[in-house]
């Protein structure tokens, strides 16, 4: 999407088809998930605290829409939560994203990582699981997709990536998504991976791991270090003090031949030794990974790796600590997955707002208090006017 062709969130939402029909319709679809997500972004976390927020509010919300039927009740929160295509809402929310980011490059991490929202089972559908990708050094979703009631993230991950514009990006993953068909995947939209290699690929990992310990551990640090072949990093935190050394080496011929995996170019060996501050415990563990770049070095490696974590401490965690989304009951149709991506919204909402200093909790209590301060952070972000 060009500047010139840039929509308004509003304009964007008005693009939802509308699954209603017939004279029952009394509130524009565009007004109600407009007022949902302005309504989460005040600290609304159920579809009563939605209706009781937009009521509140009527008066100045009629600037910016017209409501001839006034705001809509809890019930039909709830009603078009779970029955709009989350399709729809999930592209709108892409062309939304895709107007504001910048453009990435291959140190440019996208970490893609899978979330369950934990109340939103019953006894007839387990509870939503979103496997979401993010832009770590923008801190912006790219795009997420609900893992089928019958599938797993191995099916979810290739209908995501199809879903997004990754070329020249470092794509980042669990060891769930270490597959040799998600690997193409990734190649094929013009992207480089790095994977974990753990015990659902053991085969690869007994011939890395024995590799690694017999023939590159041994060598002297110094040397490697000068082919860049060898990095340390030291951080102090949560208690502790971690020591990470990472051990590349990219004479994988043999291996990616062996175990026929696509864009197969170097492996990594990370030892991680943490040592407890309080009492001076000491533990050890070695974490594997392959990679697909040609040029690769171990203090680059450390840098893109660490970046796959800005989706569990900046999104995850936040999803849960400043939105509280694991004691939401929110369990009718697919509405979890709805009120997820708004979410998301929310806090990159939040996140961009620089009129303050303060943190995502108290940003959001800011919204709650002042509809005028609510307003700005939404204009800032999305041309609402």
């Amino acid at each position: 999407m060009t500047k010139a062709e840039t929509k308004t969130l509003l304009e964007l939402l008005a693009e939802v088809p509308d699954y209603r029909k017939g004279n029952a319709v009394k509130y524009a679809l565009r007004d109600i998930l407009f007022l949902g997500i302005f309504a989460i972004l005040c600290g609304a976390e159920t579809y009563t605290g939605m209706h009781m927020y937009a009521q509140l509010h009527k008066e100045e919300l009629r600037k910016y829409m017209e409501l001839p039927n006034g705001i809509p009740s809890h019930d039909v929160f709830g009603d078009v939560f779970s029955r709009v295509d989350t399709s729809a809402v999930g592209k709108c929310f892409r062309l939304f994203t895709d107007s504001i980011k910048e453009e990435e490059g291959m140190d440019r991490v996208v970490a893609l990582d899978g979330k369950t929202v934990r109340r939103s089972g019953n006894s007839e559908h387990r509870a939503a699981h979103i496997e979401t990708a993010y832009l770590s050094d923008k801190e912006i979703v790219l795009g997420q997709v609900a893992v089928d009631e019958k599938s797993n993230e191995i099916v979810a991950i290739p209908k995501l990536l199809e879903l997004l514009t990754l070329k020249q990006c470092t794509v980042t993953i669990d060891a769930m998504g270490t597959h040799r068909d998600i690997s193409e995947a990734i190649l094929q939209k013009g992207a480089e991976y790095i994977q974990p290699v753990k015990e659902n690929q053991s085969k690869l990992l007994d011939d890395i791991s024995e590799y690694a310990e017999s023939d590159v551990l041994p060598l002297d640090k110094e040397s490697l270090k000068a082919d860049q072949r060898y990095a340390c990093t030291t951080d102090k935190g949560h208690g502790r003090i971690e020591k990470r050394e990472c051990y590349l080496f990219d004479d994988v011929g043999w291996l990616a031949a062996r175990h026929d995996w696509p864009g197969l170019k170097g492996v990594a060996v990370i030892l991680s030794t943490r040592t407890m501050i309080n009492t001076g415990d000491t533990s050890t563990c070695y974490r594997y990974f392959i990679y697909s770049h040609k040029d690769m070095t171990a203090e680059r490696f450390l840098s893109l790796q660490r970046k796959h974590w800005a989706i569990e401490n900046n999104l995850h965690w936040c999803l849960d600590c400043c939105f509280h989304e694991d004691d939401m009951h929110v369990r009718m149709g697919h509405a979890a997955v709805i009120i997820n991506m708004f979410r998301k919204l929310c806090m990159q909402m939040l996140r961009a707002d620089t009129s303050v200093k303060d943190s995502l909790a108290g940003k959001r209590q800011r919204c709650a208090w002042s509809f005028d301060y609510a307003l700005s952070v939404v204009r800032n972000y999305t041309s609402f006017s």
